[in-house]
């Protein structure tokens, strides 16, 4: 019984002791104790700050793209359309790979296009791909840009570009008609071998697509 007691009473001392040393070192030292927690603080505040400007920043930049491609459209349904401002805004809305920035060298491109600036649609649609490969807008620019390609006479470039959609992006929405597309070149070209086993094979993975049905009418009259 009395060892137990002197453990309590040696743990009690210790605890005070420590306790104490805790008590003793705030107090010699709460100047700096101070300045350490107005540090934390601060600190703790700048970090909310800066991921509230980010935060603010890309909701911003959301609003201005989606304001920038309602533009785009009545631009597209009007009778003489006016493209310079939009043009220069969304130039100066690329700036990165972040989807607002991928979304306006995409529109960007859609309005060389829609001018029939072939060449410079064709470089901003490249250049759009390359920004951000993993989007959604990476193999639609492909296709555009492969497009771009065709209107301009330059059947190699464009069967470069719709292959790599179907290479790369064989799941995508556009992959269907990339790979269609190549088809009708080879076909145009005189390699009815090649369209024909292209068009087959559309019509394989793609059996649902509308260009899936469409190949494989083709592929049967060829």
């Amino acid at each position: 019984m009395a060892t137990k007691n002197i453990s309590k009473e040696e743990k009690l001392t210790a605890e005070q002791k420590m306790i104490g040393s805790v008590s003793n070192f705030f107090q010699k030292n709460r100047i700096l104790v101070i300045v350490l927690a107005a540090v934390i603080v601060v600190g703790l505040i700048a970090a909310i700050v800066v991921v509230n400007s980010v935060n603010n920043a890309k909701e911003k930049a959301q609003l201005k793209i989606n304001t920038l491609e309602e533009s785009y459209a009545e631009q597209l349904a009007a009778e003489t359309p006016e493209w310079s401002t939009l043009e220069t805004e969304l130039k100066a809305m690329v700036k990165g790979s972040s989807y607002p920035s991928v979304k306006a060298s995409y529109l960007l491109g859609l309005v060389y296009y829609d001018q029939e600036k072939y060449a410079d649609a064709q470089k901003v649609f490249e250049d759009t791909f390359k920004l951000n490969t993993k989007v959604y807008l990476a193999p639609m620019s492909l296709v555009n840009a492969a497009a771009c390609a065709e209107a301009q006479g330059n059947a190699t470039a464009a069967l470069d570009l719709y292959n790599q959609v179907y290479n790369d992006y064989m799941e995508s929405g556009v992959a269907p008609k990339a790979l269609f597309n190549a088809a009708r070149i080879y076909m145009q070209q005189g390699n009815t071998q090649l369209a024909q086993a292209t068009f087959a094979q559309v019509a394989d993975y793609y059996p649902s697509s509308e260009y899936g049905m469409l190949a494989a009418s083709l592929a049967n009259v060829l």
